[in-house]
Formats: structure tokens, C-alpha cells, sequence
């Protein structure tokens, strides 16, 4: 092709047709500007199309780190609701003391001191942070949703509060009213009856201890609030996720 070209150029120049030359050169000269043109159009698309496979990766990922998220979620709060039923219903059993197995029941009341937390799964999104992955994400929208998303996942502090409540108010409380007693010790496999003055459980004055009932209360309210805070982070990383599914579709 090039020796074409040359030949060309010689019988021209030889044929004095300087302005036919000329025209010619500049054609020459227009094919090759436009053949570079279009080689760096095809190396940025190139490029373009691993950016967005990368991106579409990442998304994906996202979406489905987010997923756990809500599973978890739906989860926890599955968990505390029946806990709560259960501690519920054993409370009900106070209306006729006479009929409890107090070992039973102190075994059962377990449950007071045991409460479920949320941990936002963000391993894909913190390593692409830290990586700089995240400007994968054109849609500067849903990159700033994606950022308020995991924030407002993380820095969740009714969760600390909660763990603060029962390992401070609610298990010293549940040790004091419920615990300190031969059926206590009996639900750990103990028998101190020989060797302690400790008196039995008196359930029917339970019924009017306030510190029991502060444990009640404290028990409830902040497993309700809980859950209440797991809803919110819940509609939220449900409205990014569809966002993310709906971005990937026009990725496509």
C-alpha cells in the first residue's frame, strides 16, 4: 500500500502536476488524521467498556452486600420479636405464682440478658473506598446514596446503646431480682442450699419489686427502639439497592 502510494507521488511530480501533488498530499494527509482519529476512538472505547465492566462488577457486589444487610436485618428482628413474646409470656405466668416452676422460670428469664445486634456487611465497600474503586460509579447520585447508605448503617450508635443498657442496668438488675437465690444457682447445675443463707425466690413479691420491673422496662424499650432504628436502615438500603439494580439495567 505504501509503495502505492509512493508511486503515485513520483509520477506526479515527474508529470510537473505540482498542484495535483499538492491535492493529493493533502489527501493523504486527511486519511491519516482521520485513521489516527479513529484508532483513539477505539482505544477509548476500549477503555470506556473496561471502565464499565468494572463498574458493573462493583454494583453488583454492592447490591448484594447491601442484601445481607437487609436479610440480616429481617433476621435480628425476627429473633427479638419472638424473645420478646417469650419473655412476654413468662411474665404472664406471674398472675398465678403459686403454679411456676421457679427453677423454670429463672432459667427461662435468661433471655433478658441476650440481645441481637446489626453489623452493616461493608468489606466490598470499605476496600472500594480505600482503593479509590468507588469512582467506577458515574452516577454521581447514586455513588452520594451509596456513601449516606453505609454511613448511616455504621455509625448507628442505638445498637451500642442497647449493648450498654443490658451488660450495665439490665444484668446487674436481672442477677439482683432474679438470680441471688438456690434456683438460681440450681440453673447453673449448683447446688448452694448446704452451704449459703440465701432465701428462695419469692415470685410473689416479685410482682411488686421495682427493680425487677425497671428490667422489664428497660428490656422492652430498648429492643424495641432496636428494632425500630433496623427498620429505618432497612427502607434505606432497600430504596439504594433498587437504585443500584436500576442503574446496572441501564448499564446493559
Amino acid at each position: 500500500m505504501l509503495k502505492f502510494f509512493r508511486k503515485i507521488r513520483k509520477n506526479l511530480l515527474a508529470d510537473g502536476k505540482f498542484s495535483r501533488y499538492l491535492l493529493y498530499a493533502i489527501g493523504e494527509i486527511v486519511l491519516v488524521v482521520i485513521g489516527i482519529l479513529i484508532a483513539l476512538q477505539l482505544n477509548n472505547y476500549s477503555e470506556y467498556k473496561k471502565e464499565r465492566d468494572k463498574e458493573i462488577v462493583l454494583l453488583v457486589n454492592l447490591a448484594n452486600e447491601i442484601g445481607l444487610d437487609i436479610q440480616q436485618i429481617d433476621n435480628n428482628t425476627q429473633l427479638s420479636q419472638e424473645r420478646l413474646s417469650r419473655l412476654d409470656s413468662i411474665l404472664q405466668l406471674l398472675q398465678q405464682t403459686e403454679s411456676i416452676d421457679k427453677s423454670s422460670f429463672i432459667q427461662q428469664s435468661f433471655e433478658f440478658v441476650i440481645d441481637q445486634y446489626f453489623k452493616s456487611n461493608s468489606g466490598i465497600f470499605d476496600e472500594a473506598v480505600s482503593s479509590g474503586k468507588m469512582s467506577y460509579v458515574q452516577n454521581e447520585s447514586l455513588q452520594q446514596n451509596i456513601f449516606d447508605y453505609y454511613r448511616n448503617a455504621k455509625e448507628s450508635d442505638t445498637d451500642g446503646t442497647t449493648r450498654q443498657i443490658t451488660d450495665e442496668s439490665i444484668t446487674p438488675l436481672f442477677i439482683e431480682t432474679l438470680f441471688m437465690n438456690p434456683e438460681g444457682f440450681s440453673s447453673l447445675g449448683l447446688d448452694v442450699q448446704s452451704i449459703s443463707d440465701l432465701r428462695s425466690i419469692d415470685l410473689e413479691a416479685l410482682k411488686t419489686n421495682r427493680d425487677f420491673w425497671k428490667m422489664v422496662l428497660l428490656k422492652f424499650g430498648s429492643n424495641r427502639e432496636q428494632m425500630a432504628r433496623w427498620e429505618q436502615i432497612k427502607i434505606q438500603a432497600q430504596e439504594v439497592k433498587r437504585q443500584i439494580e436500576e442503574e446496572l439495567n441501564n448499564l446493559d
